[in-house]
């Protein structure tokens, strides 16, 4: 058991050196910098070819669809016939 812990222990701080040492090269940040501005152009080139929607209808007019919806006086004219029962 006691030679796990030691394995495990050498495992971790060579594997965190290693990861410590590639992160902070100036390899890496020269292929992170890279990758980021060729997803840059990916992301402008993919937005301009999405397809919108083309639409003739002028959607700022007002359309009157009252006609639809319940009116008040209805409602009172209800009331009152039973009030006057």
């Amino acid at each position: 058991m006691y030679y796990c812990k030691i394995l495990s222990a050498l495992v971790f701080v060579v594997f965190f050196s290693s990861v410590i040492n590639n992160y902070f090269s100036e390899n890496f940040l020269v292929k992170k910098k890279l990758a980021r501005e060729n997803y840059n152009i990916f992301l402008a080139k993919y937005l301009d070819n999405i397809s919108t929607i083309k639409s003739n209808k002028n959607f700022k007019k007002f359309k009157d669809n009252s006609k639809y919806f319940k009116k008040n006086s209805e409602e009172k004219e209800f009331w009152d016939l039973l009030k006057t029962k």
